[in-house]
Parts: structure tokens; C-alpha cells; sequence
């Protein structure tokens, strides 16, 4: 037994002293491309995406933000992840924003239209920069895709902090609540009396004459009044107070770690909403949009994030968690097409390997899932240079990378 021993230890060892350095020839056998025609995925690579979403419980698509291209992709998603009985779609929006889209969503033949008004109403410009309500879904391509998930039933999931520029929709959806009351006359007085001081501090932040409005605005008298004027007993309107006073408290104290606090809050609310879907199925499948870092399955900025979460109650209900990376390859600009990669050639250097595969006119999807079985069996194994570093986190925190073709900003979706 004892020889036996050393002779299986001799071999794996020998496995890893002999496997080959990864190469562009290996990695473009786990490379695959894939075109969205009509909202469906066409090619070699649709395929791999189609046996990733029938064979996961969780999906983490790790987005980069602002990408006409990704809001194109859920777009297709979104049937595929309702015939494998994904019934729930957790977003990176605070859980009275994630209502608030629910509403505009209702009917969802209306979302287009009901975003629009409601980002005409909301959103405030200053000079070439707009404050929304609701991040990522101020676009009309946002608002397509909100409306194809409704139309296949997804419930969603509001997960993070309320967005810095929320309250002022969230103060007027308090005031909703006593609306058909004797207090409504005086309780909408107050809250535009908040809502001037609110503002004054936000200017005042614009313009750089302070760092932050908020710990201003939770001293503000104004605000006080309008928050002690509702009711315990009105569940609706202490919910967002408590949410608000969350996501104000998170982004005060920013510079002092508070990035750990908002994790925790993310992955509370999932766990929150995961529970409550626990008890109408065993096996709830989620589908989490979320920005790439939230996605990854290693600690990710000093924090176990959602894909960290998932994976573990992945791995509880031996299922599988499935988390994806999203890279722009090139940007539409005034200036013509951007090559990101040499852009931000700092960041994307070491991954030369990978970013090779990018192509102007298709998506491409590598299979980091198998080259990390590779990697674990003693296959092959990563450069002994400074690329190593970068490499394997990637290839260890997700699944799946994508490349989009050429991408662009989404066209706004309200009044210029």
C-alpha cells in the first residue's frame, strides 16, 4: 500500500512537471463564436451558452456597464433562461427601485413608454453629465430587456443600495402612501421642503464645493420632519426610510471600507429573496445581472461577493453556479472605433492570451471552466512570468468569458 502510495504521488507530480504552458493553439480549441440575430444566438458559441443556462441553478452574467451590447444579450437570454425555469432576476438596483421597475414593467408591453416618462421626470442634467433614478436602466435597449424578462415572467430582485439619485422618486412614492388621507396636504409640504435642501447639497457636490451631500442631508431638518411625518404603521414608506438611511450610510462612509457593508447588504437581500422563493420551489433558479467584479468567485475587492454567495448554495444544493465576464472589445466614439484593449492597455496586458480572440463582428465565449479543470488535473499550467497572476484570477473566479463585437453607449431613454 505504502509503494502504491508513492508511485500515485510520483505521478501526479510528474503530470505537473510535464504539462505544457498554455498556449494560443489551446486556448482557441475552448474558443467559440456566436452572432444574436432576432433576439436568438446563432453558432458554435450559442451552443456552449445554451448547455451553460439548462445546467446551472445560478447565473452571475458579470457585466460592463453602459453596453448596448450586453442589454442585447439579456435580451436573448431571457427565453432560454425561462424554458430552464428561471423564474427570478436579481439586478444591481436598491429593493424599492427593483418595485418601482416592477411597476413600470406592469404591463410589460408598457415599459418602454413608462420609462421613459418616468427617466423624463427624474433625471436631472449638468452640463454633459445626468443624474438618473435608477442606474442601468436609463437606456432604450435597458428598457427592452426589462420588458422582454417581464414577458417571460421573471420576478425581479432588487439587491443593492437605493442609487445616490433615488430619493427623490423614492419620497414621492412615500407620499403615495397617504395620499387618499388628511395628512397628505402637509406631508407633501414637508417633503418638498426636503427635497430643496436635498438638492441644494447635491449642487453644492457638482460643483465641488463639498465631497459628499449626504452627511449634510442626514442632518437636515427638513428631512427629519419629512421622514418622522409617516407612521410606524406604514410599512411601505418605513421600508424605503430604512433602505435610504442604509444606502446614505454606505456611501458616506466610502473611504472608510464601506464597500464590505454594501457587499453584506447585496448579499442579504439575495438571501432574503432566495428564502422567500425556497418556500414556493426546492430549487429556485436565479439569474443575476450585476457588474463583472460582483460576479467573480473569489474574494473580489476585500469582499465575498454574489458570485462567492452563489457558488457555496450552489455547491449546498449540489447544483451548479454559473458566473460570466463581460470585456468591450471596441467602442463606437466621435473619433471612430476605439480599441479598448490598447485603451486600457495597462489593465488588459497580461491577458494578451485571451484578448486576442476578439473579433469586431461576433461574440466570443471561452470556456474558463475547462481550462481550469485543466489546470487542477495538471494538464496544463499557467506562465511562470507576471502574466501568471492575472490569468488565474480570471480563470479561477468565473466560468465563462465573453468578448462583445463592437460595442456602444445605449441611446438614452427620456427627454434630452
Amino acid at each position: 500500500m505504502k509503494h502504491l502510495l508513492i508511485l500515485m504521488v510520483a505521478i501526479i507530480i510528474s503530470c505537473h512537471i510535464s504539462a505544457q504552458t498554455i498556449s494560443s493553439d489551446y486556448l482557441k480549441k475552448h474558443t467559440n463564436y456566436f452572432t444574436i440575430e432576432n433576439n436568438e444566438l446563432k453558432g458554435s458559441g450559442a451552443k456552449v451558452l445554451k448547455r451553460m443556462i439548462k445546467s446551472s441553478q445560478f447565473i452571475n452574467y458579470g457585466e460592463t456597464h453602459g453596453s448596448e451590447q450586453v442589454s442585447t444579450i439579456i435580451k436573448a437570454f431571457m427565453p432560454l433562461l425561462k424554458k430552464a425555469g428561471f423564474n427570478y432576476f436579481a439586478i444591481e438596483v436598491g429593493p424599492n427601485s427593483a418595485q418601482k421597475l416592477s411597476e413600470l414593467s406592469s404591463p410589460a408591453s408598457e415599459t418602454v413608454k413608462n420609462l421613459y416618462a418616468f427617466n423624463s421626470r427624474y433625471s436631472v442634467s449638468q452640463g454633459k453629465d445626468t443624474a438618473v433614478p435608477i442606474p442601468f436602466f436609463d437606456g432604450v435597449s435597458d428598457a427592452e430587456f426589462l420588458q422582454i424578462a417581464r414577458e417571460n415572467g421573471m420576478h425581479l430582485w432588487g439587491i443593492d443600495q437605493e442609487f445616490y439619485f433615488s430619493p427623490f422618486f423614492l419620497m414621492d412614492e412615500m407620499v403615495t402612501t397617504v395620499k387618499n388621507t388628511s395628512k397628505y396636504k402637509k406631508v407633501n409640504q414637508l417633503k418638498q421642503l426636503a427635497q430643496q435642501a436635498m438638492y441644494q447639497h447635491f449642487i453644492a457636490e457638482v460643483q465641488k464645493k463639498i465631497d459628499n451631500a449626504y452627511p449634510l442631508i442626514k442632518k437636515e431638518k427638513a428631512v427629519q420632519d419629512f421622514f418622522s411625518a409617516f407612521e410606524k404603521s406604514n410599512k411601505k414608506a418605513q421600508d424605503i426610510i430604512n433602505n435610504m438611511k442604509i444606502s446614505w450610510d454606505i456611501y458616506i462612509h466610502w473611504r472608510n471600507d464601506s464597500h464590505a457593508d454594501r457587499i453584506s447588504y447585496i448579499r442579504n437581500n439575495f438571501m432574503k429573496k432566495y428564502k422567500e422563493a425556497l418556500k414556493k420551489e426546492k430549487r429556485p433558479k436565479v439569474f443575476t445581472k450585476i457588474g463583472s467584479l460582483h460576479a467573480s468567485k473569489l474574494i473580489s475587492n476585500g469582499a465575498f461577493d454574489v458570485g462567492h454567495l452563489t457558488e457555496e448554495l450552489a455547491q449546498k444544493s449540489k447544483t451548479n453556479s454559473t458566473s460570466i465576464n463581460t470585456w468591450v472589445s471596441y467602442s463606437k466614439t466621435e473619433k471612430g472605433i476605439q480599441n479598448n484593449f490598447e485603451k486600457y492597455k495597462r489593465s488588459f496586458r497580461r491577458l494578451a492570451l485571451l484578448t486576442q480572440f476578439a473579433k469586431k463582428d461576433q461574440w466570443t465565449v471561452i470556456n474558463l471552466k475547462e481550462i481550469r479543470k485543466d489546470i487542477l488535473s495538471g494538464k496544463i499550467k499557467l506562465p511562470s512570468n507576471g502574466d501568471y497572476h492575472k490569468l488565474r484570477k480570471l480563470i479561477f473566479s468565473y466560468d465563462y468569458q465573453l468578448i462583445t463585437p463592437i460595442d456602444e453607449d445605449p441611446k438614452p431613454n427620456r427627454k434630452n
